[in-house]
């Protein structure tokens, strides 16, 4: 008989430790939504979302054809948009056959990405936010 309630307590004891493994840290969230620069859908480009607080790892994700899908956690998040444009070629190498390179520069201004002014709440769970900057042309 006290084999089997140590066997019990064991095994509550562990599915316990099991469960408390995925609780305790923030909850999951999932993002999603259009983003727009200037009315137009981006064709291509990466969205991130960074707590606010500077602790923890940003979670990014594609966008493509005007929408994208980024899993995070729940919190208060800075948002980086980046929407690279082709500014040019070069060669990859000297010689007769290199090939030509394409060389990217980014299109938005900086309080959009690396200087980012946008902010987001994200809460438990599934949430929507559609994005559409501005940019002067």
């Amino acid at each position: 008989m006290n084999l089997r309630i140590a066997i019990l307590l064991a095994g509550c004891t562990a599915a316990g430790a099991l469960a408390g493994c995925s609780g305790g840290g923030p909850d999951p969230a999932t993002v999603s939504g259009a983003v727009k620069v200037n009315g137009a859908p981006v064709a291509n480009g990466t969205i991130a979302f960074a707590p606010a607080d500077g602790t923890g790892a940003p979670a990014t994700g594609d966008i493509k054809n005007g929408r994208y899908e980024v899993r995070t956690t729940a919190g208060k998040k800075v948002v980086q948009v980046s929407v690279p444009v082709v500014s040019g070629k070069h060669k990859a190498h000297v010689g007769p056959d290199a090939p030509w390179v394409e060389v990217t520069s980014e299109s938005l201004p900086d309080k959009y990405h690396s200087k980012s002014e946008l902010t987001f709440e994200v809460k438990a769970g599934s949430n929507t936010k559609d994005w559409d900057l501005t940019v002067k042309k």
